[in-house]
């Protein structure tokens, strides 16, 4: 079961899981996850935080493919609704 979130509670979700594992005090939307210094480690991390604080897990090939924050999001939206 997913939680219910607004559109902008779950893009702050995102942004805050991104800023506390990757250790910076902001993300912008236009932030690269890679460029930001994140690998493999933040990775599976990030997708465990936000499988318990959606209910869903976004997969290692998401972030790998939408590294930009706005673009992960966006799928990470896609999937919490349901969609493939």
């Amino acid at each position: 079961m997913t939680t219910q979130l607004s559109a902008v509670e779950l893009t702050e979700s995102v942004r805050a899981t991104w800023a506390s594992v990757l250790r910076r005090p902001t993300v912008g939307d236009d932030d690269d996850f890679f460029r930001l210094g994140g690998d493999s480690l933040a990775a599976v991390s990030i997708c465990s935080r936000l499988e318990e604080l959606l209910g869903v897990r976004p997969t290692l090939r998401m972030l790998i493919d939408h590294p930009r924050l706005a673009d992960y999001t966006g799928r990470v939206t896609t999937l919490v609704a349901g969609e493939s």
